[in-house]
């Protein structure tokens, strides 16, 4: 585990190198960003080039082959500590920190901190999800993080950062990470065995905003299902909104029938949408060319509108922003249902309208 395994995020590395060379390696990082882009794993190769025993700080590098490495690569570094919230779970429980029942306080990530380092010269921790302690537990580590144990790191990381308590960030030296390249989730998903299908890995990276995590959820077979049918239904010459709207917020249904996830849901199908008709414009205005990374649907729904010319790239322009309306409905809490069902009662007498009832 290196930074050559690590896509992205050149630049954040070199500020920390330029920082630990200035000798201001900070007690405690808040790395922030979106999820799916590899800040976790961006802390986990910070913390074994500080644990490398072949490399100095100022270096910033991990050989791989000394016992602090091999320590680390086998998640068994007395010195290394990761904590997160659990899956399911909507906050970091307080033993986490504090330790539970009788022995609250002797021992938890806190303790933990306290003791002095077993193998190296200093202790690392990595607190993922950290905008999800509660109160109890972000108090607990900001009193560490005012009074930082010697010989020890803090890296924090956060999607939300807003969530997490101003005084905790105050205290932490801010490191932003952007979005993933394209190229470089497609290459991803096909490295770690999402799909083998490259075109496939092109077109969910296309729609993934950056993030691995949002582009392996794009394969989840239910939601391609879903997604196959919207398709269906967007490429018909002939739209019928209430049985597309029955029809996809029946398989929202399938999905899952709490609601949060439904609205998730929702809001993908909607993107989806968005990307069939962005599609269809770039091929109408000769920005893109068919081929397998466009789907069947999008190009017959593109030839459909050719003949028209400039008036067609505009139909397809404007059926694309009223999914972006649709799209700030979800945010604003509109019922999933209601929301698809007057996206496509808009779809369906807008291409009315427009006479492009084509067959």
């Amino acid at each position: 585990m290196n930074w050559d395994d690590l896509r992205g995020h050149g630049d954040q590395v070199t500020m920390l190198r330029r920082s630990i060379a200035r000798g201001r390696l900070a007690h405690a990082y808040l790395f922030a960003g979106p999820a799916g882009i590899g800040k976790s794993r961006f802390a986990r190769i910070f913390a074994q080039c500080l644990f490398c025993e072949r490399h100095s700080d100022e270096e910033l590098l991990a050989c791989g082959e000394c016992s602090g490495c091999k320590q680390m690569q086998a998640a068994s570094h007395p010195d290394f500590f990761f904590v997160g919230c659990p899956e399911g779970k909507g906050e970091i429980p307080v033993a986490v920190f504090y330790g539970s029942g009788d022995k609250r306080g002797k021992e938890g990530l806190i303790h933990d901190l306290s003791l002095r380092p077993m193998a190296g010269s200093r202790r690392v921790a990595i607190i993922d999800d950290a905008n999800k302690m509660n109160d109890e537990g972000a108090n607990g580590m900001l009193k560490t993080l005012e009074e930082p144990p010697p010989n020890s790191l803090l890296i924090l990381i956060a999607e939300n950062l807003d969530a997490v308590l101003p005084t905790i960030r105050s205290r932490c030296q801010l490191l932003r990470f952007g979005a993933l390249g394209t190229d470089d989730v497609a290459e991803l998903l096909v490295e770690n065995e999402f799909t083998a299908d490259v075109d496939e890995a092109a077109s969910v990276a296309a729609m993934s905003d950056g993030s691995l995590q949002t582009a392996a959820q794009l394969l989840n077979p239910a939601l391609r299902n879903l997604r196959e049918r919207l398709y269906g239904f967007l490429s018909d010459a002939d739209l019928k909104p209430l049985d597309a709207a029955k029809t996809l917020t029946s398989g929202l249904d399938e999905i899952s029938g709490e609601t949060h996830e439904q609205r998730r849901g929702a809001g993908w199908l909607i993107r989806f949408a968005q990307e069939f008709y962005r599609q269809a414009v770039l091929l109408l205005s000769g920005e893109l060319q068919s081929g397998p990374s466009v789907a069947t649907e999008v190009q017959q729904f593109a030839r459909r509108l050719q003949s028209r010319g400039l008036a067609g790239t505009e139909l397809a322009m404007d059926l694309f922003d009223r999914c972006v309306l649709a799209e700030n409905h979800i945010d604003w809490n509109v019922n999933p249902g209601k929301a698809i069902e007057s996206l496509f009662d808009d779809l369906a007498r807008t291409l009315r309208s427009r006479s492009a009832k084509l067959v």
